[in-house]
């Protein structure tokens, strides 16, 4: 089941093929119907959002309203879907009755049996698009079937940390287990220090350009947030190579006597087994918005490492994972998880910041600039054959078969990077330990299966069009509440991980998101 972490492979085509299909879905059936039992389908883990059942409709149907407006025809029946499942809710934090405009919630929602073959014959309506080959299909039916792709990828994420708040959410099938306690012996044993790296002043790229009335099949597609395509300059600065962990952030709390634990963790009551049943915080978390209720912001003289933390403060608090909770002593070397409101806190405690959107794009970028360079030199190696080949100091190579996809092109080449090591599109079901990684600067994707927050407040910036497809996509959250994050977690397809253009945002106070965050300072 985990994703391709190559380029050539998990963006074979411009437009997802119906591989990319088929192994998204697999995805999707095996959370919806594998690990959520239908008692629990009709439960909120989260009471900002609808119910784990509502995704089960909203999923095809939005597929179905997109196919609807690009292709002309008829909507898939029971054509009343769309009135209740086009479109969720995202409320306010702060203000739950503050949400954007979204479908009207049903008294009762319809069978599951019915919603399942009718998710079925939306699928089977897509496919039918493909009968013609990938590259016959127009640019704006192609617009459609993209966006209603990463749609479907970014709510598997939604449903999965949703899931995460509940003491009832079953593990995935098909995978064995991981044993927690070794994984932390291994971690513990290849911890290095968390150096803190120079990162230049330099021009970098952001965004794309997706032209939205061409008709080349070819070119990628983007969001409105990604576009246009433009040069910012970011000043020097300096970053530590890998984000905040659990250990660092237990010991903020400990040392400011925070009272609040993060919604990633969970409080174990001295006679409760660790074993995924106990009582969990789900229901009450999005009342908490900071986790640092003393005075964690008057800390900036670099605590941390030397920061001492008794054994009984772990006792009885655990981590959440699909696989049920992990005694937050074997998770010491995960990446946090948490609001942007309770890292920066941290952060600051800590003796750094966290980075604007800039800086995080430049981080990348000049993580990215020697490993393009290495890439380039080994292609340099090899040079032109006969017959399509190519020639490696003398050993004739095929370049492999890339199917109904297109080759991949300088424009994919700027636009994606490869993910080879990093801990998305489910190479794991949960974090992975990060400490071992201090003594080199971490890219994009490289957080340890965790979102980057920034400092970034998501705004319109010049050169900023909604979308005609889907206009409220971004513009709904132009509310100084939501910051930008960056990157993906463990459950990200790579082909919104591994796009350099992409932006995804949260409420700043929202703690259920899978983000987390790394420490910079500023150069003198």
């Amino acid at each position: 089941m985990p994703f391709s972490l190559i380029p050539a492979s998990y963006v074979s085509s411009s437009l997802p093929t119906l591989d990319d299909w088929a192994g998204l879905w697999t995805a999707w059936d095996t959370v919806t119907r594998d690990m959520i039992s239908r008692e629990e389908l009709l439960e909120k883990p989260i009471k900002l959002r609808n119910a784990c059942i509502f995704y089960i409709g909203h999923i095809p149907t939005f597929l179905d309203i997109q196919l609807n407006k690009t292709t002309k025809t008829p909507p898939t029946e029971p054509r009343s879907y769309a009135a209740i499942f086009e479109r969720g809710i995202d409320p306010d934090v702060d203000d739950p009755e503050k949400c954007h405009s979204h479908s009207e919630i049903p008294d009762e929602w319809p069978p599951v049996e019915e919603m399942l073959a009718y998710q079925d014959k939306v699928r089977e309506r897509l496919r039918r698009l493909y009968d013609g080959g990938i590259k016959s299909i127009p640019r704006d039916i192609g617009t459609a079937i993209w966006c209603s792709f990463e749609h479907e990828v970014m709510h598997l994420e939604t449903l999965l940390y949703m899931l995460l708040q509940s003491d009832r959410t079953l593990p995935p099938p098909h995978t064995v287990q991981p044993d927690f306690e070794e994984m932390a012996k291994k971690a513990r044993a290849a911890r290095v220090s968390n150096r803190w790296f120079d990162v230049p002043a330099q021009e970098i790229t952001i965004g794309m350009n997706d032209p939205k009335d061409g008709t080349d099949v070819n070119r990628h597609y983007g969001w409105d947030n990604e576009k246009p395509l433009r040069m910012v300059k970011v000043h020097a600065f300096q970053a530590q190579g890998r984000p905040i962990t659990n250990e660092e952030y237990a010991k903020y709390l400990y040392a400011t006597n925070a009272t609040h634990i993060p919604a990633s963790w969970a409080e174990v009551k001295p006679n409760e087994a660790l074993d995924g049943h106990v009582k969990t915080n789900g229901s009450t978390g999005h009342t908490r918005t900071n986790g640092h209720s003393v005075n964690g912001h008057s800390h900036t003289n670099g605590h941390g490492d030397d920061a001492s933390l008794p054994i009984s403060f772990l006792e009885e608090k655990a981590v959440r994972t699909v696989y049920g909770l992990v005694p937050l002593k074997y998770a010491l070397d995960w990446p946090i998880w948490a609001s942007y409101n309770e890292l920066a806190g941290c952060a600051s405690w800590m003796g750094g910041r966290i980075p604007t959107f800039e800086e995080t794009r430049s981080i990348y970028a000049h993580v990215d600039a020697p490993r393009r360079e290495e890439a380039e030199r080994q292609l340099g190696k090899t040079v032109p054959a006969v017959n399509g080949h190519l020639s490696n100091n003398g050993v004739e190579e095929t370049p492999p078969s890339r199917g109904t996809g297109e080759p991949v092109g300088e424009e994919q080449g700027d636009l994606f990077i490869d993910l080879d090591g990093t801990n998305v599109g489910f190479q794991h079901w949960h974090p992975v330990p990060v400490t071992a990684n201090g003594n080199r600067l971490c890219g994009q994707g490289e957080m340890g299966g965790v979102w980057e927050w920034t400092s970034s407040t998501l705004r319109k910036w010049e050169g900023f069009e909604p979308m005609a497809l889907y206009p409220a996509y971004t513009a709904d959250f132009f509310d100084e509440k939501h910051n930008i994050v960056l990157g993906g977690s463990w459950a990200t397809h790579p082909r919104i991980a591994g796009r350099k253009s992409f932006v995804n945002w949260y409420q700043r106070n929202y703690p259920y998101a899978w983000a987390g965050a790394r420490l910079v300072r500023d150069v003198e």
